[in-house]
């Protein structure tokens, strides 16, 4: 009887309906799969990361000029056109969620056919729908000089 009653308890505690998502990862995964298809170029993957409208928007750091503001539909375009190899890495994201909104702020660097184009910090904002957390807007700083090495080491090929 103990053995039958511990074996329930058991198998309750570890059935997966049972098991909560975290929040704080689900909305790390969308990030993790935008930039696994920016470097895939994949813009079927990357439309699933997105709102279908939004915006993103470039700050370059000491500019007089104006953010460059990019929508969702003109990125995914200037996705699938480029040719050159992409690589975004970000570390230490700092989540913060709100019922159905979420912003992550994080450092990152921007690597283009293995070379480092710049750094910047990353500001995302999602938004949780029926089908899940997807990213309603991106603001980031563009520094071309003097970027600190990154906490992940050196690109590898």
């Amino acid at each position: 009887m103990h053995r039958s009653l511990l074996l329930c308890l058991l198998l309750a505690a570890a059935s997966p309906s049972l098991a909560q998502p975290d929040p704080k990862s689900e909305v790390l995964a969308v990030l993790d799969r935008f930039f696994a298809a920016m470097t895939a170029r994949d813009t079927v993957a990357m439309g699933r990361t997105l709102t279908p409208v939004g915006t993103l928007h470039a700050v370059v750091p000491g500019s007089s000029k104006a953010p460059r503001a990019t929508t969702h539909a003109e990125y995914l375009k200037h996705l699938a056109d480029g040719k050159e190899s992409l690589l975004e890495r970000y570390w230490d994201p700092i989540v913060r969620i709100d019922e159905a909104i979420a912003t992550v702020t994080t450092p990152y660097d921007f690597h283009v056919d293995g070379q480092l184009s710049h750094c910047g910090t990353d500001v995302f904002t999602l938004v949780k729908g029926p089908d899940g957390w997807r990213i309603s807007g991106v603001a980031y700083t563009m520094q071309r000089e003097g970027c600190p090495p990154s906490p992940l080491g050196p690109v590898r090929p």
